[in-house]
């Protein structure tokens, strides 16, 4: 079974910021959630946990590990590239372009939809035959979540993979 994880909170999300790429770290109440996380998952037996290498995954990601599974990351699970957009206030933002699907917007630096989607695609079928198998945990970002759930669901029919929003250390499975 695959677990997906969104990691914990920054002070970036409590700003309303966009964060993307930015390496910002888990405030002191992500670090509670990723404890939280921890006791909810005590008792699946990981096979793989799987990180974005940004810290504020990969920190959520050791602390439900507490040691028991090695920690791998993989660039692949990086968030989204918000690009120009970086450290905007999220009110300031024009998400429904962003994140539509059959617009596929072009921007200067930011990822397009179809470029995540390619990106976490091919991640997935990667990992296939180990989680249709094994449990596995992946840690990521409220920009990748999105792309995953397209992955198992399809694109959702009012074409915003947005639709697919979770909160932070909210776990999916699949």
């Amino acid at each position: 079974m695959l677990y997906v994880i969104r990691h914990g909170e920054t002070d970036w999300n409590l700003k309303n910021k966009i964060q993307g790429r930015a390496d910002i770290p888990l405030n002191e109440f992500g670090i509670q959630e990723a404890n939280l996380s921890k006791i909810l998952l005590y008792q699946t037996n990981f096979y793989k946990i799987i990180s974005s290498p940004l810290i504020r995954a990969k920190k959520t990601a050791e602390i439900i590990s507490n040691q028991q599974t090695p920690v791998m990351t993989d660039i692949r699970l990086i968030e989204r590239d918000f690009g120009e957009f970086e450290g905007i206030n999220k009110e300031e933002f024009d998400g429904y372009t962003f994140w539509n699907y059959s617009l596929n917007h072009k921007y200067v630096k930011a990822e397009s939809v179809q470029q995540l989607l390619n990106r976490v695609y091919n991640f997935l079928d990667e990992y296939k035959e180990i989680y249709e198998k094994k449990n596995v945990l992946l840690v990521t970002h409220a920009g990748v979540i999105p792309a995953i759930c397209c992955y198992f669901k399809g694109i959702p029919k009012n074409n915003n993979i947005f639709t697919y929003h979770f909160k932070t250390c909210e776990i999916i499975k699949f």
